[in-house]
């Protein structure tokens, strides 16, 4: 048929042509609309996206709330309530040694009552308890050995632990006198040590704030602890080279953590002074 141009009296009649034509060119999209919407496959597709969502919110939930793996750093402390026998405790520091012909400690009474020979791999540790173990690291040399706690020590600002001769020998210091350590408490045949809480409470803790030379400062000093803390004790001393200090301590405390803010507040009140308190044991 041929093209003829729309006049004005044959507008009306193009117009409803042009119109027919495109409903039906269109006619398959109708259709379609039609199945998507009233066939229910649009329902379908929301139902599908209602659970792929509800999944996604799971995961991530999950996710987002699981609990946090925290590995404590090398040579940090957990925070054991049971102190320093907690399992995976590190302590490093500064060790020195005893029981030269010079010092006057060989044949002498440990803390646990047994004489002290230094040719024997035992130690001196302010709180471990009383016939445990510890594997002793020599940080410079990586030597190490295993030795047992039988006293009480070293009483001086810094250092961690007081190994005997034979072991200061064997872990290569003592020439040099100290060593920076590693040490970590074991069973007897090397394994990390178990906690023991019951330790705490037969052997609890105590603050040493001063050791004195003069029977009247420590009095006074015990005079002024009174005032902000209670449990303040005075024991005697006698030294290998026989002279006799007077160890002035404070409480009595089962849990570490509450010796450690103890101590604090000691330092804190009377660190001016030169008090240097430290955490150790009763006996």
């Amino acid at each position: 048929m041929a093209f003829e141009p729309p006049i004005p009296s044959n507008w009306s009649r193009t117009f409803n042509i042009w119109v027919h034509d495109i409903q039906v060119g269109f006619q398959p999209v109708v259709d379609l609309e039609r199945r998507l919407v009233h066939g229910g496959f649009l329902r379908q597709v929301r139902g599908v996206t209602r659970y792929a969502a509800a999944l996604v919110a799971v995961f991530f939930s999950l996710h987002c709330t699981r609990p946090q793996v925290v590995v404590p750093p090398k040579g940090g402390n957990p925070r054991g309530e049971s102190g320093f026998s907690a399992p995976g405790f590190a302590e490093v520091g500064e060790a020195s040694w005893y029981g030269s012909s010079e010092d006057g400690f060989e044949g002498r009474p440990t803390a646990n009552g047994e004489i002290f020979d230094p040719e024997r791999l035992t130690c001196a540790h302010r709180t471990l308890p009383l016939g445990s173990h510890v594997e002793i690291e020599n940080l410079e040399t990586r030597r190490s050995l295993i030795v047992r706690v039988n006293d009480r020590g070293p009483f001086i600002r810094g250092r961690i632990v007081d190994v005997s001769r034979r072991a200061a020998r064997e872990l290569g210091f003592i020439g040099r006198g100290t060593a920076k350590v590693r040490v970590r408490p074991v069973t007897p045949d090397g394994r990390p040590a178990p906690s023991d809480a019951t330790v705490d409470m037969g052997d609890p803790y105590t603050i040493q704030v001063a050791s004195l030379s003069d029977p009247d400062n420590a009095t006074r000093l015990v005079r002024e602890l009174e005032r902000s803390f209670s449990e303040i004790s005075l024991h005697e001393a006698k030294l290998p080279d026989g002279r006799t200090v007077h160890r002035v301590r404070v409480g009595v405390y089962t849990r570490l953590t509450d010796a450690k803010k103890a101590a604090e507040d000691l330092q804190r009140l009377f660190g001016d002074r030169g008090v240097e308190p430290f955490i150790t044991r009763r006996r």
